[in-house]
């Protein structure tokens, strides 16, 4: 059972990612086009009351949080591999 649960995985990000990529963004733009027609009922700040903002906020927030990730925080965690010499000269006697 978990053999093939991992092969579906497996399958569906190798073979269908296309498919999946389209439904999301086809998912998030349904959400936006929601609040067109969908009002909330108490505008708690002044941005609430524009259709889309939530759904555009999450998104920028969510490139944001993977590009300080990615570009500024995993260079710090990642180091040089242990046997690579980084030293002046390429010696790695020690």
């Amino acid at each position: 059972m978990i053999e093939k649960l991992g092969n579906w995985f497996e399958t569906q990000r190798t073979q269908k990612m296309r498919f999946w990529k389209l439904l999301f963004a086809g998912f998030l733009v349904l959400l936006v086009m929601l609040n067109f027609f969908i009002h909330p009922h108490h505008v708690e700040y002044h941005y609430d009351g524009y259709p889309g903002f939530w759904e555009i906020f999450a998104l920028a927030a969510s490139v944001g949080m993977v590009f300080l990730m990615k570009v500024l925080i995993q260079p710090f965690l990642v180091g040089p591999e242990e046997g690579e010499d980084y030293t002046e000269g390429g010696n790695n006697d020690h």
